[in-house]
C-alpha cells in the first residue's frame, strides 16, 4: 500500500477507515463511538433489517510489530470488561461476534469470538 503515510498511524485514521469501508455493506446499520455499558465502541455493526445479528469492533494500535496479538487480544478483552453487548441485549439483540483488531503500521491482527 504506497497510499498510507507514515503519519497516518493513529487509531482514528484506522478507524474511518475501516468505518468508511463497512458504511458500504448493505443489510447493516453502522454505528461509531456508541455509549454501550461502561464505555463506547469503536464500531457497531447492527443487522438491519433486525434480526438479532451485532457485531462489535474494538481497535487498537501497537507499538510494535510484537504487540500485534497482546493488542488484539486487548481489545477483544476490552469489549467483555466494559459490557459493550449490554444495552444492545437490552434492545432484543441476541447473536454477537466480538473483533479485537490491532493495528501496527500497514499490518494488523484480527481476533474474533462469538
Amino acid at each position: 500500500m504506497e497510499t498510507i503515510s507514515f503519519y497516518d498511524y493513529r487509531e482514528d485514521y484506522y478507524h474511518g477507515f475501516l468505518a468508511g469501508l463497512l458504511k458500504m455493506l448493505d443489510g447493516y446499520i453502522l454505528k461509531s463511538n456508541r455509549e454501550n455499558g461502561l464505555g463506547r465502541s469503536d464500531l457497531l455493526l447492527l443487522s438491519a433489517p433486525y434480526d438479532g445479528t451485532a457485531f462489535i469492533i474494538e481497535l487498537k494500535v501497537a507499538d510494535t510489530f510484537a504487540q500485534l496479538d497482546s493488542s488484539a487480544r486487548e481489545a477483544l478483552e476490552q469489549i467483555k470488561r466494559k459490557q459493550y453487548d449490554a444495552e444492545l441485549k437490552l434492545e432484543g439483540f441476541h447473536t454477537f461476534t466480538y473483533y479485537g483488531i490491532a493495528f501496527f503500521k500497514k499490518l494488523c491482527r484480527v481476533l474474533t469470538e462469538s
